[in-house]
């Protein structure tokens, strides 16, 4: 902006001073021709600002001119040479960087995660592939390092200074230039390895890549939005309805609109909605083109009705989705905790077709609507409508870079391994060839950092639904770092067997889910086909199988008291 100003205020002395200087010139020496007076004109540009020989008196615009031109002068050297100083001293402080952040991108998302990032300590470079100068300049006076360049420069890994980087974060708008700018870096670093995470909006290319590219982490902004809107948006925890552990919960969600949100809120949902009283989650789809989104969905994931009862309904009209929600609504037992996702191609819509719907049908204390920012959201005082909260805030490392989820799912995994390792020890000092040979061929019994993306994915589903296990034992509190251990243990300690028996199927529906959105199918054990014979309901299992899920429910208090011994309460 300053620079605008600057080049601005140039340009206005320059055509001032031309037209004072023409003008002066021509009143001075009427007879003389055009010519004349603009090469009078350009002369007073000079430092001696014009030299007048006449002793007749001087036009007062030539006298203007005289004076103004000259400053105009020497203001246009000065800019040229802050220019010149400032372009070569930002190319030195790019050239002295070390240990920086490379973030690829200046769309809002990514500079908000650089922004975060910068917060937390961090050097950050941006590069920017096609957002132009104007982006350029407004990063630096945010405090960033941004360059201007080609994606397919030669000099890219120079520029980026990617010997001397910690980390890169490639998040442009295009799931496939990212793809492939990750893979330049990756044969752009030459020496030792470096993370590279990328953003993938896409679902499906973002599992192709986490299974084919273990130096790759690669994220999708809108799973991480699920994630956390799952989390904090529980759906079998309302507030104003109490738990009960005996009853059987009826828990169903209504999505409108069909988009990379929605999407992916029903993947984090099949993957993590199981809970205690409920068999499946009953989700309902209302969108335009219902037939062949619902082929899309089956194509992506063949096994979804395994974990999720899923319906999905046509709507050609905006106009029209409010009257299916409310039929939707009538038909829903009275017992039935609804949760409806009200999405929309502009956040307008998603007001006003709310409020159609709150017109029309009494929403109780056992429903509830969340629906995008919008200036219109912003008046709504209903407590059963709840705003989601605008796309920056989900920018961050925790969320985007899975800081905070792989802290409990590392955990999570920690735990298994020194568990299965003891297991190992038993076998061997027992010379259990057939337990020692199945433990060893394990593919997950490795350390964390060695495990595939695809089995990081797997334990990060596990922490997900660590909430949700705390909240089946009645505890209020479902964070693992803060929760009073004594409550922890009193509430697994009252387990009696039935309930035991709820518990436990849950986990084995959360495992058998995981298992089936990721491509999984029942058969005998054959990892590398994606095969296990454990992909059948809890009561089919046997007991020994059975002891196992049994296991997880009494085991989540060593597990958190694991967590709190690596991960301090602040």
């Amino acid at each position: 902006m300053a620079k605008n100003i600057k080049t601005l205020t140039f340009c206005l002395g320059l055509i001032l001073s031309l037209g004072l200087g023409m003008h002066g010139w021509n009143q001075l020496y009427p007879a003389s021709p055009f010519t004349n007076h603009l090469y009078l004109t350009i002369q007073l540009f000079t430092l001696e600002s014009g030299h007048v020989d006449d002793s007749s008196v001087i036009p007062l615009s030539l006298e203007l001119a005289r004076y103004l031109a000259p400053l105009t002068t020497a203001s246009g050297i000065l800019l040229a040479l802050h220019q010149f100083l400032l372009i070569e001293g930002r190319n030195a402080k790019r050239k002295m960087l070390k240990n920086h952040i490379i973030i690829v991108g200046g769309n809002e998302r990514a500079l908000t995660l650089g922004r975060d990032l910068k917060a937390a300590g961090s050097k950050v470079m941006i590069l920017l592939t096609t957002e132009g100068s104007n982006v350029a300049e407004y990063c630096w006076n945010e405090g960033f390092i941004a360059v201007e360049v080609s994606e397919s420069a030669q000099n890219l890994i120079e520029i980026a200074r990617l010997k001397h980087a910690s980390r890169v974060i490639v998040f442009t708008e295009d799931d496939y230039t990212n793809l492939k700018l990750a893979l330049t870096f990756k044969a752009g670093r030459k020496e030792g390895n470096i993370p590279i995470a990328i953003n993938l909006d896409s679902e499906e290319l973002c599992h192709t890549v986490q299974n084919q590219y273990d130096f790759i982490y690669a994220f999708n902004y809108y799973r991480c939005v699920s994630r956390v809107l799952l989390s904090q948006y529980p759906l079998e925890a309302f507030p104003e309805v109490a738990s009960c552990s005996d009853e059987d919960t009826d828990i169903r969600l209504i999505i409108t609109h069909w988009d990379l949100l929605s999407k992916a809120f029903l993947y984090q949902v099949a993957k993590v909605g199981h809970y205690k009283n409920c068999q499946k989650v009953k989700v309902y789809l209302v969108c335009d083109q219902a037939e062949l989104v619902n082929e899309l969905i089956t194509t992506a994931y063949p096994n979804i009705r395994h974990c999720i009862d899923l319906e999905v309904r046509e709507s050609r009209n905006q106009e029209l989705i409010p009257n299916i929600i409310i039929q939707l609504l009538h038909s829903f037992p009275d017992n039935a905790l609804t949760t409806i996702l009200y999405l929309s191609d502009a956040p307008e819509d998603s007001f006003a077709g709310s409020a159609r719907v709150k017109e029309k049908c009494a929403l109780g204390h056992r429903t509830r609507m969340l629906i995008p920012q919008s200036p219109l959201s912003n008046s709504a005082g209903e407590k059963h409508l709840l705003i989601l909260p605008e796309s920056t805030v989900f920018c961050n490392a925790s969320i985007l870079l899975n800081d905070s989820i792989d802290m409990l799912a590392s955990t999570i995994h920690a735990n298994w391994y020194k568990a299965t390792g003891k297991r190992l020890n038993e076998a061997q000092e027992s010379n259990d060839e057939n337990t020692i040979q199945r433990l060893h061929q394990n593919p997950y019994f490795k350390p964390w950092d060695k495990l595939k993306n695809a089995q990081k994915e797997e334990n990060r589903a596990a922490a997900d639904h660590m909430a949700v296990k705390l909240r089946s034992l009645g505890l209020k509190e479902t964070d693992p770092v803060n929760l009073e251990l004594v409550h922890l243990e009193r509430a697994v300690d009252s387990i009696d067997e039935a309930q035991m028996e709820i518990l436990s199927g849950m986990e084995h529906r959360r495992w058998s889910a995981v298992k089936w959105m990721t491509g999984w199918e029942l058969g005998a054990r054959d990892d590398t086909a994606k095969k296990h014979p454990d992909l059948i309901s809890y009561d089919d299992l046997s007991d020994a199988t059975k002891q196992y899920d049994r296991d997880q429910v009494r085991g989540i208090i060593d597990l958190v008291k694991k967590i709190q011994s690596a991960y301090p309460s602040s």
